[in-house]
């Protein structure tokens, strides 16, 4: 993918995006889109994981993980803090 494609696919990923905001519902397809169409990553579920479980002070969950990156993800619904 060349860098205009890239760009052009980054724009309507945002495009597509803008305004959701159901985190439970949509986290997993969110990330997902970027990660094929903006960055060209092949094999997904070897690439990223969802909803591991970690014990905080109680039983919590990471909304995503790319271990290859070192990355951990936790987001939040659209107007939430």
């Amino acid at each position: 993918m060349t860098d205009t494609q890239q760009k052009i696919a980054a724009k309507a990923f945002a495009e597509y995006w803008d305004g959701w905001g159901y985190e439970k519902g949509e986290s997993q397809p969110f990330w997902l889109s970027p990660l094929r169409d903006v960055y060209g990553v092949e094999h997904l579920e070897q690439f990223i994981t969802f909803e591991e479980q970690v014990y905080l002070d109680q039983t919590s969950f990471i909304d995503g993980m790319i271990p290859s990156t070192r990355v951990m993800i936790e987001q939040k619904g659209l107007g939430k803090i």
